[in-house]
């Protein structure tokens, strides 16, 4: 029975080697960009994580009132991550929306419009 459970255990560790396995480290990509209103304050804001603090990010940020333009942030660039934030004033009632555009060492990443409704 020790033998049996000593082999079990030999073919189990072979068996779980041959799987790749991930690094705790493994570098990621994230982009988190987000519009906010409180009472007539709009808050437009873009977090992007590059894959590598060495990859060059170059961001836009448009806020629209239907196909007018209230503020744009354009020209934003930054190796390895872009921290970006700002505030508009907006009128009760209205739908704004915000439109980013990114891109990451060449490559375009198309990013969600984000529609709010002032209160």
């Amino acid at each position: 029975m020790r033998r049996f459970i000593a082999l079990m255990s030999v073919f189990i560790i072979v068996i779980a080697m041959s799987f790749p396995v991930k690094a705790a480290n493994e570098s990621f990509m994230r982009v988190i960009p987000s519009l906010s209103i409180s009472g007539t304050t709009a808050t437009c804001s873009l977090n992007v994580y590059a894959e590598h603090t060495t990859d060059l990010i170059k961001a836009s940020a448009v806020l629209k009132h239907g196909n007018s333009v209230v503020a744009q942030w354009l020209n934003m660039t930054a190796n390895g991550y872009v921290f970006f934030s700002d505030t508009v004033t907006v009128a009760h009632g209205e739908t704004y929306t915000m439109q980013v555009t990114l891109e990451i060492n060449g490559v375009l990443y198309p990013i969600a419009d984000i529609v709010k409704t002032c209160p």
